[in-house]
């Protein structure tokens, strides 16, 4: 399971992340990731404590929506 294909099913298809965790329990982590990708920036900044999760989400949710967009 990619990165692309949870973003797909969730935001495109409109697939819940429930459904995406019964669907994919081995990408647990993927779907939890890509779930998190909703909230806003300054709020991961402050409920978030690891740096390089921080980091990493901020990353994918710029590429994620720079390859929707295209």
């Amino acid at each position: 399971m990619t990165y692309e294909r949870l973003f797909d099913l969730k935001y495109n298809q409109g697939v819940s992340t429930y459904e995406l965790v019964c669907r994919f329990p081995e990408a647990i982590k993927l779907v939890n990731e890509v779930a998190m990708l909703e909230i806003p920036d300054d709020t991961l900044d402050e409920v978030l404590q690891e740096k390089g999760l921080r980091r990493r989400l901020k990353h994918l949710k710029k590429r994620l929506m720079k390859i929707q967009n295209d």
